[in-house]
């Protein structure tokens, strides 16, 4: 008798879970899409505004400065690698290039910097 009581109620518990996560999933896929917030009289204007046009880059001078920053930087000639990446963030600050060369900038000035330091003692 133990077993077939195991038995259904192991049986209604499947059946109970199942129907569970068929709910979980069709109330989950049901909602109502939320509708965006009402935008203001000033969200609207600054919408409708037309964007100042940005100039488009030139993709092969920036990877030309790219690449000599690189050569300069490789042979340890830190301004003239600083030079090289500030033309090619200078050319598009926010391609992808151009955000790499500021990464590099960055670690540039580290290294000045910490010669300076150096020089100095």
């Amino acid at each position: 008798m133990p077993s077939k009581m195991f038995a259904l109620t192991n049986f209604l518990f499947r059946k109970l879970l199942l129907f569970a996560i068929a709910l979980l999933f069709v109330m989950g896929c049901a909602t109502p899409p939320i509708p965006p917030p009402a935008q203001s009289s000033e969200q609207e204007k600054q919408a409708v505004r037309p964007r100042p046009q940005q100039k488009p880059v030139d993709a092969k001078a920036q990877k030309h400065y790219y690449d000599q920053g690189l050569q300069y930087y490789s042979a340890e000639d830190y301004p003239s690698a600083k030079e090289a990446f500030e033309e090619v963030v200078a050319l598009g600050p926010n391609t992808a290039l151009g955000l790499k060369a500021q990464e590099n900038l960055k670690k540039i000035e580290t290294i000045l910097k910490t010669l300076d330091e150096l020089e100095s003692k």
